[in-house]
């Protein structure tokens, strides 16, 4: 092939390149947390309590927080593909326990803004073929990271949950 195919040297440095801008991502959206949640306590103890604003804002933390569990976990993921990038080049077929990880980084590369998957999942298609990369962006026959879809789902967090966390923030800014 002139234009592409799948490439072991290309794909190990992308899978290292992607577990540390998941990391430096993951490190930034919590730093922006701490802020957020600082501002939650401000709203609650404002005079009167500005609750509607808060629960708005504690939504979008509870995203964020999220969002940094998922990184966590496509981490762990890149640095399992990475340890066996060996076993990835030498087979022709994905791997029975890799199949998990790869498609779980193949629907990923679509939701979250990390370029460095976006290359690994052109590597993967390289490898395994188109229909491979449909059935892991539809996750056919579930086999996406279950913890991972749900950190990511565009669904938003219960009442209940939003509660918990704007009585957890109240409590630890001492607010009444």
């Amino acid at each position: 092939m002139i234009f592409g195919g799948y490439k072991a040297s290309k794909l190990k440095p992308q899978l290292k390149m992607a577990v540390t801008r998941l990391q430096i991502s993951g490190n930034k959206k919590t730093a922006i947390m701490k802020q957020q949640i600082r501002e939650i306590a401000m709203m609650l103890a404002d005079t009167p309590p500005k609750e509607e604003k808060a629960r708005i804002k504690a939504e979008a933390l509870i995203r964020d927080d999220n969002t940094v569990e998922a990184y966590e976990l496509l981490q762990l993921n890149c640095e399992l593909l990475s340890e066996r990038i060996h076993l990835i080049s030498h087979s022709r077929d994905c791997p029975p326990d890799l199949i998990s990880s790869i498609s779980t980084i193949i629907w990923a590369s679509a939701v979250v803004d990390i370029p460095e998957l976006i290359e690994i999942r052109k590597q993967f298609r390289y490898k395994y073929g188109k229909e491979f990369d449909a059935d892991a962006m539809q996750n056919v026959g579930g086999v996406i990271n279950e913890r991972i879809a749900a950190r990511l789902s565009v669904q938003p967090p219960s009442a209940y949950l939003v509660q918990t966390y704007l009585e957890k923030i109240a409590d630890e800014h001492e607010v009444d």
